[in-house]
């Protein structure tokens, strides 16, 4: 049985983020982790926006490519592009993004344990137990609180009594080789892709990610993708490997509970609007550690005690998840003709003009302009 401050279960972007701020206080902290590297079992874009590199310092070495404009396509063909003079977000190698961050919290002085899947947390009276699963044996490991900071789907967060989400959608990505595309592009059609949106994201070398989110059959809507995107002559073959995943649209109905916080995807801590989740994800990182650092000086792990992380990350991202979620669940019960519809009404009220000066814009923070879209363009 080993004893420390804060064990971590998760050594993704949140979960390294808080290992890195509680070390470099001080605290005795491990990270365990079921996949045995930083690049298994991962199905991101990638895609961050300017503020989110420059609020934590991502290292300009994991930039892929710098992004500046994106072209948006309604089922008819006809798109909108959307264009600033400057980057508005970067693709960024979301495994060394993982490892990146891992590295700079084992620094910090954290403990890194691969390959080891948290089976169960235990709450005992003077702090908790945390059975792992190695390959070669079990063991107990002990801490004052835990965090639970994994992809979405754990069943941890229901096994304490916190909830489930409910509300999800499918993802399904692979890399490709593409034929002259050098923007994002972004897909609109039910056909394609059922109650979603599908992607092609160049990164470098000849190389691009193509991906979506869809309510069902997540694999046979890629290949469909695939084979429409080949036929278009936009990528090289439709022979690809893909990876899949689940995204939350919903938050957890409560992230924390006596000597536990949950943070990141699998507390639904993700935009409904794009599915990304590494930023609000990192946002919520650090509340979780503010907190966490004032129950370690307290030496006070109680419910009540950790309720304040909800309430912080709550006041920060409740509005943009609600409205996110609404305009999510609008377009995905669209037909093509309505979004065909809405994409002309888009263009004539001088929408991507108005994202091009920066009026009401934000790459991370959409409510703003989600709310302005419904004013003007939304009623039929």
């Amino acid at each position: 049985m080993m004893l420390c401050d804060i064990i971590i279960v998760g050594a993704g972007p949140a979960g390294s983020r808080i290992a890195r701020r509680l070390s470099q206080l001080g605290y005795g902290v491990v990270v365990v982790e079921k996949n045995l590297s930083f690049d298994d079992d991962i199905c991101c874009t990638g895609i961050l926006g300017q503020e989110c590199l420059s609020a934590f310092g991502l290292d300009n070495g994991l930039v892929l490519r710098q992004a500046s404009s994106a072209k948006f396509l309604a089922p008819s063909g006809e798109y909108l592009r959307l264009c600033r003079q400057s980057p508005v977000a970067a693709i960024v190698d979301r495994a060394r993004l993982n490892a990146h961050l891992a590295k700079m919290a084992q620094a910090s002085g954290a403990r890194y344990h691969l390959g080891a899947k948290a089976g169960d947390i235990s709450l005992k009276s003077d702090g908790v137990e945390v059975r792992v699963n190695g390959q070669a044996e079990e063991r107990v490991l002990k801490a004052k609180a835990a965090v639970i900071a994994t992809g979405f789907g754990s069943t941890l967060p229901a096994r304490l009594g916190l909830g489930e989400i409910k509300q999800f959608v499918l993802g399904a990505q692979a890399e490709v080789a593409i034929n002259g595309i050098d923007e994002v592009e972004v897909y609109f059609d039910q056909k394609l892709t059922p109650g979603g949106f599908a992607w092609l994201v160049p990164t470098t070398g000849g190389k691009g990610l193509v991906g979506l989110l869809t309510r069902s059959q997540a694999d046979s809507s890629l290949e469909n993708l695939l084979e429409t995107l080949s036929a278009q002559g936009k990528i090289a073959s439709n022979q690809v490997v893909p990876s899949y995943d689940i995204v939350p649209l919903k938050p957890l109905p409560r992230t924390y509970a006596d000597r536990v916080l949950v943070v990141g995807e699998v507390a639904g801590q993700v935009k409904p609007t794009t599915g990304g989740g590494v930023y609000y994800g990192l946002l919520c990182a650090d509340i979780a550690a503010g907190v966490l650092q004032r129950s370690l000086e307290a030496d006070d792990f109680s419910a009540d005690a950790l309720s304040a992380y909800e309430e912080e990350w709550r006041a920060r991202l409740n509005r943009e998840l609600t409205i996110g979620y609404w305009a999510r669940t609008l377009l995905a019960n669209l037909s093509n003709n309505n979004i065909d519809r809405l994409f002309r009404l888009a263009g004539e009220k001088g929408l991507p003009e108005l994202i091009s000066n920066g009026n009401g814009f934000s790459f991370d923070w959409h409510s703003q302009l989600l709310l302005k879209m419904a004013g003007s363009i939304l009623p039929f």
